[in-house]
Formats: structure tokens, C-alpha cells, sequence
């Protein structure tokens, strides 16, 4: 169980750092923020993405990937 949360750990460090450097990832950065319920604030200076429905989502695929993994 340790190993599997220090690899989705790591695997979340690595997709943040990509994300933030500017890379197009293809059909990820597409959805993601995009999905109802996900609520973009735009003001003067500033843009406030607040993504209710993806961080739901990624929830339940990590939850479900994690049940299969660590089937006892």
C-alpha cells in the first residue's frame, strides 16, 4: 500500500511539474477544469480555477485504481 501511494505521489509531481511548464498534454489538459460543475473565476489580474467536478473524478479513478492494486 506504501508503494503504491508514493508512486501516485510521485506520478502527481511529475503531471503537476509538466502541466506548469507549459507542455500540451493532449486529451488531459483538454477536460481538465473544462467539466460542469468546475467553476473559473476571472477577474482584472487574476483567473481562479476551482475544479470541483475533475478533482471528483480523479478521486473516484484513484480510488478504484487503488481497490484493484490492493485486492487482499
Amino acid at each position: 500500500m506504501t508503494q503504491f501511494l508514493s508512486f501516485v505521489f510521485l506520478i502527481t509531481i511529475a503531471l503537476g511539474v509538466v502541466l506548469y511548464s507549459g507542455v500540451d498534454v493532449p486529451y488531459f489538459s483538454f477536460w481538465l477544469g473544462q467539466l460542469p460543475g468546475d467553476v473559473v473565476i476571472y477577474r482584472d489580474n487574476a483567473t481562479i480555477y476551482l475544479p470541483f467536478t475533475s478533482s471528483v473524478l480523479v478521486s473516484l479513478v484513484l480510488s478504484f485504481l487503488n481497490s484493484v492494486v490492493s485486492k487482499n
